[in-house]
């Protein structure tokens, strides 16, 4: 029987966890967690109270207990722990340094997909005390960032010169780097395409597009879908040249992801990567939809299963006929969340999954993540129907009200 040691419980992590068991693996899970506070742990078969940052410990508990193999969730953090550990314990790991390094680094990716002819948007470099003719020569709008965060943390948009100063100020406050992002504020809907890597060669394994509500922050995306237009553009104007880009970088083996802006002058421009399973939980959608379980593929390499080329998804340059969907549930409200209401209406509905780390007497902010459900319908209307039902039956109390920001603008769901 192989061990398998997960560390943390971010999403994803359960997962992975039931697939192991269904392989007969034994499996544990460790962080500093109550269990009743880890979705991972309650599944597991065991679990250890070490902190994934314990790296002396963790190692001799592995060797300890023979552990065969380490994988993570979608926590960054745990991605470079995963990375320590196998180095010591000369396990597998599908990420290395170099190349983990260009998923933080946002600049060094800009420049990778500028060598391999990979549209990105027109970056500004300034000084540390940037002077008057250095902005003057700016084209606003533009969107400053910090260079090594995600899911837009430190990001803000500037419209005129006199913004910046502040907008550099708040970038470095969540960054570990002085350097700070700036660069011409696309303006249009993202997407977002995943890849399985084997030998050095990657794969499509879909493309979705993204929805977020009118007149909230641009990083409280409520939709991920794959019912989505543009994908013969995306497939002139990205997959061939983002191919290179990965083996440039030396992502091998396992599993990225692209983010893209498609702006209105109508070309596609690539924002980020993620040299990992994305948060909004895709992976589930991809095992119904496309019949790719991502889950398995990182467990097989965390336990020595090699992949050949040969393994990797054929993607058909078209879309699956099936629909499925990502549905994040944002907070328009801080506070202690007091009740989940109506979720158990969801059983057995769309093979609907939810997912979430929070519970009764969790403490929320504004615009906070609270929940992702994903689920698959058999086209547009039932994807329609589906976030309906969600929107009339689920509920998530603070002290006061409900605070569920729901997505139901569904007309804007539909592709011409």
């Amino acid at each position: 029987m192989k061990n398998l040691l997960m560390l943390g419980t971010a999403k994803g992590s359960k997962e992975i966890i039931l697939e192991a068991k269904q392989r007969g693996y034994h499996t544990i899970v460790t962080d500093y967690l109550d269990p009743k506070d880890s979705r991972a742990k309650l599944v597991s078969d065991e679990y250890w109270m070490i902190s994934t940052s314990d790296f002396d410990t963790l190692e001799t508990m592995c060797k300890d207990r023979d552990i065969n193999g380490i994988c993570n969730g979608i926590s960054t953090f745990n991605i470079s722990a995963t990375m320590e550990l196998t180095k010591r314990l000369n396990l597998p790991c599908y990420c290395t340094p170099e190349s983990w390094h260009y998923t933080i680094d946002k600049r060094d990716f800009k420049d990778a997909c500028i060598k391999n002819n990979v549209p990105v948007a027109k970056d500004y470099y300034l000084s540390e005390e940037p002077t008057a003719e250095e902005l003057e020569s700016i084209t606003y709008p533009v969107v400053v960032k910090a260079i090594d965060q995600s899911a837009n943390r430190g990001m803000s948009y500037c419209f005129s010169s006199e913004e910046i100063s502040g907008a550099i100020k708040k970038a470095k406050l969540v960054s570990n780097s002085d350097t700070v992002v700036i660069e011409r504020m696309l303006k249009g809907h993202e997407y977002t395409a995943w890849y399985a890597l084997a030998e050095g060669k990657a794969s499509l394994i879909n493309f979705a597009k993204m929805y977020h509500k009118d007149g909230y922050p641009s990083n409280c995306y409520s939709i991920t879908t794959t019912y989505t237009d543009n994908l013969d553009l995306y497939l002139k104007e990205v997959d061939k040249n983002i191919k290179k880009v990965f083996s440039d970088i030396g992502c091998k083996e396992g599993i990225a992801w692209i983010e893209m802006m498609l702006d209105e002058d109508g070309h596609f421009y690539v924002i980020e990567m993620g040299y990992r399973m994305s948060g909004d939980m895709m992976a589930l959608v991809h095992k119904n939809v496309c019949n790719f379980n991502s889950y398995g593929w990182l467990l097989d390499i965390a336990v020595g299963i090699k992949h050949t080329a040969n393994d990797l998804p054929k993607f058909e340059e078209k879309l699956p006929e099936s629909v499925g969907c990502s549905y994040i549930l944002w907070s328009k409200k801080g506070g202690t969340i007091t009740k989940w209401d109506g979720f158990e209406t969801l059983n057995n509905k769309y093979n609907i999954n939810v997912e979430t780390t929070l519970g009764v007497g969790s403490k929320v902010e504004k615009h906070q993540y609270l929940a992702v459900i994903t689920f698959n319908t058999s086209n547009y209307l039932e994807m329609c129907e589906a976030i309906r039902f969600i929107n009339n039956n689920v509920e998530i109390w603070n002290e006061n009200e409900n605070i569920i920001v729901y997505y139901d603008d569904l007309e804007s769901l539909k592709i011409e």
